[in-house]
């Protein structure tokens, strides 16, 4: 009985030794889990001590613009509502009148159209955009209605003067379509918006 004690003690002291073994080798062996690294700080650029966000684009904006052909054709001053994806930006544009005419019925005209501008070089603050526009303008008067069409390729500057708002000014080539335009046919036009009415855009980021 003396002799089968410390047997039966160094059995189980065998055994414990080879289960902690055993549980350290699965530890040592097992990887840790692996951590997610945290995503890259989004790029920024400054503009007058504020820092404005390149990535995803400027978002939604309002403000407004003035087709090249305004003071040869007599179109509106309109506004208009952009999207700004990062690469480009696409606008539609909306502008109306109505006055009265002394003695007659009231004349009113409209302005309305889109444009697609793909952001060809990017500055601190500012993009370099080539693209187009088409606009149309209804007028109706009394004496009738004329509809004249303008299709605008060009290249557009636009500046951040703060993350949410930008100015923009824009020329390039007008093509001036419609029965009731000058000479009855297609006319051709190269300028730019005139300077002092610039356009704008707010956007809302």
């Amino acid at each position: 009985m003396k002799r089968s004690k410390p047997l039966i003690m160094s059995v189980v002291a065998i055994a414990l030794l080879g289960v902690a073994t055993s549980a350290y080798g699965q530890d040592s062996t097992t990887p840790p889990p692996s951590e997610t690294p945290p995503p890259p700080p989004a790029q920024t650029r400054s503009s007058g001590g504020n820092s404005i966000s390149l990535a995803g684009g400027a978002g939604l904006g309002i403000g407004g613009t003035v087709p090249l052909v305004t003071e040869i054709a007599g179109f509106l001053p309109a506004a208009n509502v952009v999207y700004d994806a990062g690469e480009f930006h696409v606008e539609g544009i909306l502008g109306f009148r109505s006055q009265p005419n002394p003695g007659t019925d009231r004349s009113s005209a409209w302005v309305f159209g889109a444009g697609g501008w793909y952001h060809f070089h990017r500055g601190a603050s500012s993009d370099f955009s080539l693209g187009a526009a088409i606009v149309i303008n209804y007028n109706s008067a009394p004496g009738g209605s004329a509809t004249l069409t303008a299709i605008e390729p060009g290249a557009l500057i636009r500046a951040f003067v703060t993350p949410n708002v930008a100015l923009f000014a824009r020329g390039g080539l007008a093509i001036l379509l419609g029965d009731s335009a000058p000479g009855g046919g297609a006319n051709f036009y190269l300028g730019s918006q005139p300077t002092i009415v610039a356009g704008f855009t707010y956007f809302f980021r």
